[in-house]
């Protein structure tokens, strides 16, 4: 028997393989996009980095795109809202389910944190940072995903709770005004007023209302409640464009639909904007116009384990991609491998292609080599250790997300704190992994 047909033929026939697709695609659409918007030239005999977005400004409509984080905090509502409800139906405390969706997150994360806390320290007590092209900050920026998607999955007891008692509609409004509401401060009289990361502190209130709403939505396509024929399906996706095109052309709103690294330029992302949901809208309209048509496709084994491997290794994937890509370049252009144009002309487009290959190759085997982590941990006989108290998790949680957001945002040196390591965000992160059982736990039995 075939690898593909063992894969299709292990697969419970009550799983939503389209979900899997949108998810996977959306992930390697990310990581395409992130390869692509490195630009390495050579100025003055030196190696020079910039971003596609600012050497190219017509590139930004490209972000419209490859920004899919959207569609992919979409399908996590609709996961979490059938992965909730069973554990409901089971009798499992909120915590308990809380831990074991939070291993699988970020248990992926302890490995790429070794190395590169231990990359920097090397770096920091020899030939400094500048010795590697590319800042090494890029290979841990991916993370800020795993903060919000924590965020967010911790509060699914509570936000599905409210979608079931009050439809679910009025959540997804509340949400959306207050964040329409955050960004005409952010966008006007706060502008210049105190940063975070380069940016309006006030945005930073965003983070909860934009992915939330969004996670909302993924409720209601777990409810079924989402348009069937195809008319609804594409004025959802025309409404979701008009109001784009209200708030980047008159409104205040920027195209870019992320940061512009090294700028402190106004994007849609970091903080996340309205403008977020509205590109939602247009994603969930595609994905509900192509549904019936691909999830046929996907009963094809072949086509499905094309779907199912990567899956299974997916934040593996996504949190390792920008480390594939500073092996690459450091291995290519330290050494003279890799010559560098003046400028992004058509001999760095002909190149990315190649480009595109070795970082994958790259990937391909630091994959084979931490994707384990992402495997569940071997049970413990049940009754071994007493379970968590809620408040605990709810610690863990907030713990592990400010951590990483703080880590995010200072990277990965401190001048200030011992060894030069940045330790106001990754004390509080270890504290909240071991409180959320990512490290110094097994599942129980009954967990696997």
């Amino acid at each position: 028997m075939s690898l593909a047909q063992r894969v299709h033929e292990q697969t419970p026939a009550t799983r939503e393989r389209y979900l899997d697709l949108l998810r996977v695609a959306s992930i390697l659409l990310v990581v395409i996009g992130h390869w692509m918007a490195r630009v390495l030239t050579a100025e003055d005999g030196e190696v020079a980095e910039t971003y596609i977005l600012e050497a190219v400004p017509a590139t930004q409509w490209a972000t419209l795109l490859f920004n899919v984080m959207p569609i992919f905090f979409l399908v996590g509502g609709a996961l979490n809202a059938a992965s909730w409800r069973r554990a409901r139906e089971q009798g499992e405390h909120a915590a308990d389910w809380l831990r074991r969706r939070s291993r699988r997150l970020l248990r992926p994360l302890l490995p790429l944190l070794a190395l590169w806390v231990a990359i920097a320290l090397a770096l920091g007590a020899t030939v400094g940072e500048d010795a590697m092209v590319l800042d090494p900050d890029a290979a841990i920026s991916p993370v800020w995903f795993l903060a919000a998607y924590l965020v967010v999955t911790a509060l699914t007891p509570v936000t599905l709770r409210l979608h079931e008692w009050a439809g679910g509609l009025w959540l997804i409004a509340a949400c959306a005004a207050l964040a329409v509401g955050v960004d005409l401060l952010r966008f006007g009289p706060l502008a210049d007023g105190m940063t975070i990361g380069g940016q309006p502190a006030v945005g930073a209130v965003n983070y909860l209302p934009v992915w939330v709403l969004l996670h909302q939505l993924g409720y209601l396509w777990a409810d079924g409640r989402l348009p069937t024929r195809p008319a609804g399906q594409l004025a959802l996706g025309l409404a979701g464009a008009g109001v784009l095109v209200v708030m980047i052309g008159p409104g205040p709103y920027p195209l870019t639909m992320v940061p512009i690294a090294g700028t402190d330029l106004p994007n849609n992302l970091s903080p996340p904007s309205a403008a977020l949901a509205a590109l939602g809208l247009c994603q969930l309209s595609l994905a509900l116009l192509a549904r019936d048509r691909v999830t046929a496709w996907l009963q094809r084994p072949v086509a499905w384990a094309a779907v199912a491997l990567p899956g299974g290794r997916l934040m593996t994937v996504y949190l390792w991609h920008q480390t594939a890509m500073l092996a690459v370049a450091n291995a290519t252009i330290l050494t003279g491998v890799w010559p560098l144009p003046d400028r992004v002309d058509g001999s760095w487009w002909a190149t990315r292609p190649l480009w595109l290959l070795l970082c994958a190759a790259a990937l391909g085997a630091l994959v084979v080599l931490v994707g384990r982590f992402e495997s569940p941990p071997a049970p413990r006989p049940a009754g071994l250790a007493p379970r968590p108290a809620a408040t605990l998790a709810g610690a863990g949680v907030a713990l592990s997300a400010g951590g990483i957001g703080w880590l995010v945002v200072a990277g990965l040196s401190d001048p200030a704190m011992p060894l030069r390591l940045p330790l106001p965000a990754l004390v509080p992160l270890a504290v909240g992994l071991v409180a959320l059982g990512v490290v110094g736990d097994r599942l129980t039995a009954a967990d696997t």
